[in-house]
């Protein structure tokens, strides 16, 4: 039986014994239910779906820094949406604003290597703003787990002020950002400055970001995105996203994002990582797509990021785009599915295995030594595809 372990991490092998040399004690250490039953925070009951999100199962915990270069010193985040459990929105098992399920979401953050979480808000007092004090409060309890606002459009579109200003709105929203949030010992401060973006505020409005800064006492450092961000007036950085209509699957708009921040050496580039993109069942979805490739998409965007960087010349920050967005098919929480089959058998003694699709989504194999199929403790962890196993060398 095999139970590879998806998300590019590690694959799990289970056999019982046949034979012993010498004497062998097996002492448990984890369970063949532990192994294989969902480990995310996704919700139990979500089920594989079209655009791509994986049905809830049970994911390397491998820290994502792995996929890194060597001496990477880059901070990662994942990009949270917290409006899950309104009407408006795909059911997906969970709400936002249950305190229990924010909790699970930031430990299996931490448990995957992610240093702290960005969330798109969308304005003051409603519920993706109490699903924000909640990752508040749970980034608070763990030392080194920080967070940041991202300012979303829909929260200037949602504003109960019909004669305000677009200006007018994004001040007010700004000073409640930096009263309710910017005091939190984890919110993430660049330069002893708080870091604030924004998600498509100057596509569908003309902001005065001198006037906006200028308004706040505190005077937050804002980033912005793609290339222009960079040189967008009191810019402090520029962040890229996923481009599901680039038929590179991004590779050309990444690297020149990238080159255009080391341009700018003052500034702090914020790269991106994903899985690929569906926007098929969304309410809003305009057909576009973007395939996972079996996990070589993910793979893909780590690679541009390789290529530039190194520890002489680091990535400040990488967002992993996205944490939880099910309609956009972006979600990494239930997992990434790497396609990969692992066909294992005994001959005699020996242990063989032979694997069916990209092995380089792999980090190393587990496998488990049993009396009675349910108590595991390992046997081996190699890195790569061994000859065959000797069962009875151990």
């Amino acid at each position: 039986m095999h139970y590879p372990k998806l998300a590019c991490g590690l694959a799990t092998i289970v056999f019982p014994f046949v034979c012993f040399a010498g004497q062998l004690t097996i002492h448990p250490t984890t369970t063949l239910s532990s192994e294989t039953s969902n480990n995310t925070s996704a919700a139990t009951s979500f089920v594989s779906q079209s655009n791509g999100n994986l049905g809830a199962t049970n994911v390397s915990k491998v820290n994502m820094h792995t996929l890194l270069y060597s001496g990477a010193s880059t901070k990662i985040y994942a990009h949270l949406v917290p409006w899950f459990g309104q009407p408006n929105h795909m059911n997906i098992g969970y709400s936002s604003t249950d305190p229990a399920q924010v909790k699970r979401q930031i430990a299996d953050m931490i448990s995957r290597g992610i240093d702290g979480v960005i969330i798109d808000w969308h304005g003051p007092n409603n519920s993706i703003d109490q699903a924000a004090r909640l990752v508040m409060k749970e980034a608070e309890a763990n030392q080194g787990f920080t967070f940041l606002i991202i300012v979303d459009k829909g929260a200037i579109q949602a504003d109960p002020c019909s004669t305000c200003s677009s200006q007018e709105i994004l001040v007010r929203q700004l000073q409640y950002i930096a009263q309710t949030y910017f005091s939190s010992p984890a919110y993430l401060t660049i330069g002893g400055h708080a870091v604030v973006g924004n998600f498509d505020i100057d596509l569908f409005y003309n902001i005065d970001w001198n006037g906006a800064q200028g308004a706040l006492a505190s005077r937050p450092m804002f980033i912005f995105q793609n290339n222009d961000g960079f040189s967008h007036a009191v810019s402090g950085g520029g962040y890229s996203w996923v481009m599901p209509t680039n038929s590179d699957y991004g590779a050309g708009y990444l690297g020149s994002f990238y080159s255009t921040g080391m341009s700018f050496p003052g500034k702090t580039t914020t790269g991106a990582a994903y899985k690929g993109f569906d926007d098929s069942l969304a309410a809003w979805g305009s057909k576009r797509a973007m395939g996972q490739q079996c996990g070589q998409t993910w793979l893909q965007t780590f690679s541009e990021i390789n290529r530039l960087y190194d520890a002489s010349r680091q990535l400040p920050v990488l967002q992993l785009v996205t944490w939880n967005d099910y309609e956009e098919g972006t979600e990494i929480e239930s997992g990434i599915d790497n396609c990969l089959n692992v066909s294992a058998g005994l001959s005699g003694n020996l242990l063989k295995w032979n694997v069916s699709g990209n092995e380089n989504t792999v980090h190393h194999y587990n496998i488990y030594a049993s009396t009675d199929g349910e108590n595991l403790m390992t046997l081996a962890s190699p890195t790569a595809t061994l000859p065959p196993l000797d069962l009875c060398s151990y």
